[in-house]
């Protein structure tokens, strides 16, 4: 049996930091993080998949007042952008690893 997709942690992380109004969360660092890897593996454009997490973000928040709703969304297309060059800094330490795939850390 296969575990959650990329769409579905997304979806989950969203949930959460939008009930708990805490967006620094690693959780949610994280499903940002995958779904970005999962898409860059079928060559998704940046722009294209900064749409579709604001359809997420739609989705996960409806009833949001439209200003949330912005702040949110562009919040998370900051940290897509972020994991799409390949350097995403951990919530949880000052560490920045690269997650480019050249196994090089960076501190």
């Amino acid at each position: 049996m296969h575990g959650p997709t990329a769409s579905e942690r997304l979806r989950r992380s969203l949930r959460t930091a939008i009930a708990e109004d805490d967006w620094a969360q690693a959780s949610l660092d994280a499903a940002i993080s995958d779904y970005v890897r999962e898409a860059q593996k079928r060559d998704v454009p940046l722009a294209e998949i900064c749409r579709s997490l604001r359809v997420h973000v739609q989705q996960v928040g409806l009833g949001l007042p439209a200003d949330r709703y912005e702040t949110i969304a562009r919040h998370v297309t900051a940290l897509a952008e972020t994991a799409h060059r390949g350097e995403f800094r951990g919530r949880h330490t000052t560490h920045t690893v690269d997650v480019s795939g050249s196994g090089e850390d960076e501190t």
